[in-house]
């Protein structure tokens, strides 16, 4: 009886494999209408919200400032009078800059010390921006309790 049933199912897998394919799909096919999305007017949505046309201006994004941009992660010594200051840009790894690499477009480092980088237009210019090395938080401290 075993014998038989794996004849017929040999059978019917090779019956099935030569089989001829038929093209046509299973299902019929729905079309898909893509629709633009709707945009929405930060006036409109002000409205909505019950803002008056005094405040409507200030739902336009503003660009971040440089300062919050960037954060002065360490300084490293290059060599006998020069520094190197690890900058983190936009919340990246920290990358050295030495002094006169731009750090961003129009900004680049002029001074390097040993908890400050002055950043400028130009090296011999005024300084546009200063970033200072993270304050260490206080060492913990306490009394350890003894054993009675």
């Amino acid at each position: 009886m075993l014998l038989w049933t794996g004849a017929a199912a040999s059978a019917a897998a090779w019956g099935l494999a030569f089989w001829p394919a038929d093209p046509r799909p299973l299902a019929p096919s729905v079309g898909l209408q893509v629709t633009q999305p709707v945009a929405l007017q930060a006036a409109d949505i002000g409205k909505v919200l019950g803002l008056s046309s005094a405040s409507e201006t200030s739902l336009s994004p503003a660009a971040p400032e440089i300062s919050s941009r960037l954060a002065l992660i360490g300084i490293a010594k290059s060599g006998v009078n020069q520094s190197v200051a690890l900058i983190a840009v936009d919340g990246q790894a920290a990358k050295p800059f030495a002094r006169g690499t731009e750090v961003l477009p129009g900004l680049l480092l002029q001074t390097v010390t040993l908890q400050q980088a002055q950043l400028g237009a130009r090296i011999d210019g005024p300084a546009q921006l200063q970033l200072s090395m993270p304050v260490r938080p206080e060492p913990a401290t306490g009394v350890l309790a003894s054993k009675p």
